[in-house]
């Protein structure tokens, strides 16, 4: 049997994998970062509308997203072990509230991505008001 597929998730991801297939550098970054961003953002829409699918499948993306981040340090620079730490205590962040959502601590990690993607890229990086 097939399995029921989204229509809005499948075209997401096509305009994802071309938008990703065309970037290079810091708009790779940036472009994660948004996407980690907007996930975060439709989990805590998720949490406010009880919409627990929805939250999950936010949260995958956003754990997804974070690890490609992780995948595409530079491990020869110099900031490589600082920006690992904190990718890494992002996704933690994530994986707890996969598990016990905090919608607190969901916006923590929203404002930690938009603070560092101002620092790393240029203000309004993630295409929102910081």
């Amino acid at each position: 049997m097939l399995r029921a597929v989204d229509p809005h998730e499948a075209y997401r991801r096509v305009e994802l994998d071309a938008r990703v297939s065309g970037s290079h550098g810091a708009d790779l970054v940036r472009l994660c970062l948004r996407e980690v961003d907007v996930a975060l953002g439709q989990a805590l829409w998720a949490q406010d509308n009880q919409r627990p699918d929805v939250r999950r499948r936010a949260l995958e993306r956003a754990q997804n997203g974070l690890g490609a981040l992780r995948l595409g340090v530079d491990r020869q620079n110099p900031v490589a072990p600082a920006l690992l730490a904190f990718y890494e205590g992002l996704a933690a962040a994530v994986a707890q509230n996969q598990v016990r959502f905090d919608p607190a601590k969901v916006a923590a990690v929203r404002a930690d991505l938009v603070e560092v993607s101002g620092a790393m890229l240029g203000q309004r990086a993630l295409g929102r008001a910081a």
